[in-house]
């Protein structure tokens, strides 16, 4: 099975489609992430906030269809974030490197995001340093 239309897909239909099993229900206190992703499994992908992708990609939750979101966003508004500024952009840094070696589209559209932000003069250091490293990861 494919999914006909990967913005409108969520989590559920992609975790489906994979084959996982469903979630079962909340039952007492439940730890934070497993909250969270029960909270914005049903959402579709291009429902997402900033933070919910930038979270996604943290814990590397269907790279596949986040990134290329993640990098539609990012295209648009390079230092997105809802937490602190550039934090869609940091959360790159968690995607596995051999990740950028099968998606070389990809790879080459962070670049270019990557080269934007440098050009920033009123960036911070630490968003500086992110898309430095992030430079070196995927080059």
């Amino acid at each position: 099975m494919s999914v006909q239309n990967p913005g409108r897909a969520s989590f559920a239909t992609l975790d489906k489609e994979k084959g996982l099993p469903e979630s079962p229900p909340a039952s007492g206190e439940e730890y934070p992430l497993p909250a969270w992703y029960r909270s914005i499994r049903d959402v579709p992908l291009d429902e997402l906030g900033i933070e919910d992708i930038s979270k996604a990609i943290r814990q590397n939750i269907h790279l596949e269809n986040v990134v290329p979101l993640a990098l539609r966003r990012l295209q648009t508004e390079p230092l997105a974030g809802e937490m602190y500024e550039g934090e869609l952009l940091a959360s790159f840094k968690c995607i596995p490197a051999d990740y950028w070696s099968k998606h070389p589209t990809e790879r080459q559209s962070l670049n270019l995001v990557i080269s934007a932000v440098l050009q920033e003069a009123e960036v911070t250091d630490t968003i500086r340093q992110d898309a430095d490293e992030l430079l070196h990861t995927v080059a």
